[in-house]
């Protein structure tokens, strides 16, 4: 099948439970990427940039499951691409032996090593300055040069929820190509501190914080720099399981069945939200991408089409592979976790209690929300 850059491809995989085996992720990748044409460079690295921020057990769904990294380096190699071109790496919080995070217990070591591609952590790796053109908070940004000396970019982020982006797809999987310090976007930054802690807290007039609103502003540069780039591109997200709650330890795993596919970051973000169960349209970053002309977060504007057919998929059909009950961002407050939207669809602000404490030193009215049960944070 032909790739169009207008398109959201969908690939689907019956899942049942919230574990599957290592074999049915690989199959959804080879599902999800297979009957593609894809015009591959000759010569170069394929830089394989997966969501690996914290090094966990893959079953627990907080990084991408090794087995649909196996199955993608499968699928390339299955085109004749050398392996020792595949480069797999992350920006991400580094090895702990001590808790077990590892790439070794991630399952990274020898699922990519015996398919003879090269795991490369990015954490001490080069990295160069790249312009922000028109950039909100920042007007440069450094890229490691796995990313932006390759010629081909793989973006892999899972379909997972997170206590401050929302949803965790495509643009907020790319925090892991910048070097740090500028990579930590959901702390206080430099660039943040002549705003001062109180004007930070503040609600801006979109209705989250400043610093929320920056936050997102910062995701909105980051792609803008890496289209920058102008390097061949295309998001691959495993989506065979979800997670909600904070990204984290607290939240559960639900089945989703399927992998999509696409060339426009903030189109694939929009479907796999939606499919999520969420609203792309009152998302805060996809908000802000939306404002920032960045493309539509309207599903109705957004053709999906579904890889085993090439059929563009009607609402009705979207509609029945869509999480009929979402899944949830939850964000921690003062005494327990909150859901980062509300039954009528609409976002709460990240870290309420300190908005609200703010609020109430400003003489005004404390933002609503609700805390979520304790149940709902047991581990998945």
């Amino acid at each position: 099948m032909k790739l169009s850059p207008d398109c959201v491809y969908i690939a689907r995989h019956p899942v049942a439970g919230n574990e599957a085996p290592f074999e049915e992720y690989q199959q959804l990748a080879h599902k999800a990427l297979d009957t593609l044409e894809l015009d591959l460079p000759e010569t170069g690295d394929l830089c394989l940039k997966p969501n690996a921020t914290v090094l966990y057990e893959p079953a627990k769904r907080i990084i991408v499951h090794p087995g649909f990294l196996a199955g993608m380096i499968e699928s390339l190699t299955g085109r004749g691409i050398d392996p020792a071109r595949l480069i797999v790496g992350d920006g991400q919080s580094g090895e702990d032996p001590d808790k077990d995070h590892t790439w070794k217990m991630a399952g990274y070591t020898d699922a990519i090593g015996d398919r003879g591609a090269i795991l490369m952590p990015y954490n001490n790796a080069p990295a160069r300055d790249v312009v922000v053109d028109g950039g909100v908070v920042y007007d440069r940004y450094p890229i490691y040069t796995a990313v932006t000396d390759s010629s081909f970019f793989f973006n892999i982020p899972l379909a997972k929820c997170h206590n401050l982006g929302c949803t965790t797809l495509s643009i907020k999987n790319l925090m892991g190509i910048l070097a740090r310090p500028e990579r930590h976007l959901c702390s206080t930054q430099e660039v943040d501190e002549p705003i001062g802690a109180e004007a930070l807290i503040r609600l801006g007039d979109s209705g989250y914080s400043v610093f929320e609103e920056r936050f997102y502003h910062k995701l909105c540069d980051l792609l803008v720099a890496l289209r920058s780039l102008e390097l061949p591109r295309l998001t691959v997200v495993d989506g065979l399981i979800g997670r909600d709650g904070t990204a984290f330890n607290e939240g559960a795993n639900y089945p989703l069945g399927w992998s999509l596919v696409g060339v426009d970051e903030v189109s694939v973000d929009t479907v796999g939200t939606w499919l999520m169960g969420l609203d792309p349209l009152a998302t805060p970053y996809l908000q802000f991408a939306a404002a920032r002309k960045l493309g539509t977060i309207r599903l109705e504007e957004i053709d999906v089409v579904d890889i085993a057919t090439g059929d563009k998929l009607s609402a009705s059909e979207l509609e029945e592979i869509r999480r009929s009950e979402p899944l949830m961002p939850l964000s921690r407050t003062s005494n327990g976790y909150y859901a980062r939207f509300r039954d009528d669809g609409s976002a709460v602000p990240w870290r309420i209690h300190e908005v609200n404490e703010q609020r109430a030193k400003d003489g005004l009215e404390p933002v609503p929300f609700d805390l979520v049960a304790d149940a709902h944070l047991a581990e998945g």
